[in-house]
């Protein structure tokens, strides 16, 4: 079975390769996600996640700052620090994201990805202001 890990780069080799609708096949049904701003259910909404990220960055780009692992390869956590120009600005914004995924029986059954919402209302207020 594939550890949380090894999932989790897979959505991401996923993501990178431009097909992120085939994220589900990766997750549970019942998938939990949470988001500094909302809680979803289902597979299918991680997906969404990633096309409406896509959809609003240009230049996306994604640093691996760290991975912490569960001993039996269940769950993982990995600090990021993420990057991309928002759509008709032409300025690079940056912010920092931990991601939170478990997996079961070869599924993910729970994402969760916290970022530093603050700090990138901030570089999105200065880019209008």
């Amino acid at each position: 079975m594939k550890s949380a890990r090894e999932l989790w780069e897979a959505v991401y080799e996923r993501v990178d390769a431009g097909d992120p609708g085939t994220v589900a096949d990766l997750c549970d049904a019942e998938l939990e996600i949470r988001t500094a701003s909302q809680g979803k259910t289902g597979a299918q909404r991680l997906g969404d996640m990633f096309v409406q990220q896509h959809g609003l960055y240009q230049e996306l780009e994604r640093r691996i700052d760290g991975f912490i692992e569960s001993a039996d390869g269940s769950a993982l956590s990995v600090e990021l620090t993420l990057s991309g120009i928002p759509k008709g600005t032409g300025r690079r914004l940056t912010w920092n994201v931990v991601e939170t995924v478990r997996a079961d029986a070869g599924r993910i059954v729970s994402w969760h990805a916290m970022l530093d919402r603050t700090g990138l209302v901030q570089q999105i207020r200065a880019l209008h202001g």
